[in-house]
C-alpha cells in the first residue's frame, strides 16, 4: 500500500485491530447484561469503555502534561 493511500484509508481498513478496553486503567472489561454496567476486570471499577489507541493517547497526553509540570516547578 503506497503512502498516500495509507493516509487516506480508514484504520479499520488498514489490517489493525483495535480492542475495546476499559477507560480507568486500559484492561479488558466485563458487562454486567442485567444492570448495563460495564466493570474493570483489574480494578473492579465501573467505567467506561473506549478503544485501545484513545487510551494510549490519553495517557500519552497526562506524561506530557506531567512532564511539563515538572519542567516549570523545576525552573521555579
Amino acid at each position: 500500500m503506497s503512502y498516500d493511500n495509507w493516509k487516506l484509508s480508514n484504520p479499520i481498513d488498514d489490517g489493525y485491530v483495535y480492542e475495546m478496553v476499559s477507560s480507568c486503567c486500559g484492561c479488558h472489561y466485563e458487562e454486567d447484561e442485567h444492570a448495563y454496567v460495564i466493570w474493570c476486570k483489574h480494578c473492579g471499577n465501573e467505567c467506561d469503555i473506549i478503544e485501545d489507541y484513545e487510551y494510549k493517547q490519553i495517557r500519552y497526553d497526562e506524561y506530557l502534561e506531567n512532564k511539563a509540570d515538572a519542567k516549570r516547578k523545576y525552573n521555579e
